[in-house]
């Protein structure tokens, strides 16, 4: 298996993006649930105590009595090297520029490619409303690809207010099988268009927007702080190879029950989480991972902090009550919670304090890892690679094809609000210069 895929698995299955990653996404969908339907917002902080009280004894074990270490010092393992590209440095000052983006309104012409539209659509076929050919209140940027060539165009020309209705035809080889081929009839409202004004790229645009003056320095300072990241991202990945061969060598034999509910209920949590933001049902995100990934991913979480819980306790690295806070300080920091109150209500001090543990057996077994360093390409594989074994990685395949099915069109990242229910449509897009990177 490439390491590609056995790292984003990992980050799926363990929960930990969903921590680590989507923390702010989580306080601010709260905060705003906070300020729309309060009541709403108490009784589901309430849950959250009733779900994170009942797994206050997930941590309350003996791990002698699960795990029996076999090696993991001095395990062989790779490092890429870290590489910062100049498309990786072009992409930031790209979200400086988008950052910075300014929408004004137009009304006295029609809709041109580059403008943005906002726009209500009703799709039909053969006379009959189809799952994921509707929307309101969809911002669509005109010319970038994000639908059809036929859906978009249609719409240059258009004013403000404005109702029109075109067919659409599917390409013979759309990702959707059912759909290929087939016209369907749009009806679209244009609510408002909006001239799309990015700032030039300049020493002044520079320094108004950063605290920089010229795009020299601005650079200079992107190209280390990615570079930083690049390191971090490197001993991430030998540090999680590590890890997964201390689990491989472990013995194993059962689990604490409660510790396997808490992996169980963070399971479904994140999958809740990726199936929202990728405009799915809970349902059909565990269909697409496979329908029993939600318990191997609870088993295989539970395994693996079985033993990252006896090498913390054989190296003296446990988090206890005395550094606690402290240590939750720094990760409540990252996540940009001002209080440790607040981050534990919203994630439970058994969640944080599994991560901590696991986080610092990570790093340990990458400092006393025999590491060898290793081109970007030799670690991850060259793409075609990757997506040739995606042909024989079956379980894994699903997951794959259901991101991409999602990826695939009506989601706009940078404008779409997460969790819009434009993201559950069926997507309308052009597939053919869809990309999967992840980030």
């Amino acid at each position: 298996m490439k390491k590609r895929k056995y790292l984003a698995m990992v980050l799926m299955l363990s929960g930990i993006m969903a921590f680590a990653g989507c923390g702010n996404e989580k306080k601010n969908e709260k905060d705003s649930e906070m300020k729309i339907q309060e009541e709403d917002t108490q009784d589901g902080a309430a849950d959250e105590d009733v779900s994170a009280a009942s797994h206050e004894n997930a941590l309350d074990f003996k791990v002698g009595d699960y795990v029996k270490l076999g090696e993991y010092k001095n395990l062989k393992v790779q490092y890429p090297t870290p590489e910062v590209s100049e498309d990786d440095l072009q992409y930031s000052i790209e979200e400086l520029q988008e950052e910075h983006t300014e929408y004004k309104e137009i009304t006295d012409r029609g809709a041109q490619e580059g403008d943005s539209v906002n726009i209500d659509y009703t799709g039909v076929i053969d006379g009959e409303a189809f799952e994921g050919g509707s929307d309101t209140d969809y911002e669509l940027v005109l010319g970038s690809g994000d639908f059809l060539e036929e859906f978009e165009s249609s719409l240059v020309g258009k004013n403000s207010g404005e109702a029109v209705t075109f067919p659409v035809t599917f390409p013979e080889d759309y990702f959707d099988s059912e759909m290929a081929g087939k016209q369907a009839e749009f009806t679209v409202t244009i609510n408002k268009i909006s001239e799309v004004v990015v700032p030039e790229y300049t020493d002044e645009f520079v320094a108004k927007a950063t605290d920089y003056s010229t795009m020299k320095e601005y650079e200079e300072y992107i190209r280390k702080d990615l570079e930083a990241s690049a390191q971090e991202e490197s001993i991430s990945a030998a540090g999680e190879e590590a890890l997964s061969l201390a689990v491989e060598n472990a013995a194993i034999d059962g689990y604490p029950q409660e510790l396997y509910d808490f992996f169980y209920d963070e399971t479904v949590a994140g999958y809740e989480f990726y199936a929202s933001m990728m405009g799915m049902e809970y349902e059909e995100f565990v269909e697409q991972m496979g329908e029993d990934s939600v318990e191997s991913g609870a088993i295989a979480q539970t395994n693996e902090f079985l033993v990252v819980q006896a090498i913390a306790e054989k190296e003296g690295l446990t988090v206890t009550e005395e550094n606690y806070k402290e240590e939750a300080k720094e990760l409540m920091e990252e996540n940009e919670y001002e209080t440790l109150d607040e981050f534990e209500k919203d994630y439970g001090k058994v969640s944080i304090i599994v991560q901590l543990v696991r986080g610092k057996i990570v790093n340990f077994l990458y400092e006393n890892a025999q590491i060898e360093e290793v081109s970007q390409e030799e670690y991850y594989g060259d793409e075609d690679d990757f997506e040739d074994e995606e042909d024989v990685e079956s379980g894994e395949e699903d997951a794959e094809d259901g991101e991409e099915e999602l990826n695939d069109g009506l989601e706009i990242p940078d404008r779409q609000e997460e969790g819009d229910e434009g993201a559950e449509l069926l997507d309308i897009s052009d597939t053919s210069d869809t990309s999967l990177e992840s980030e």
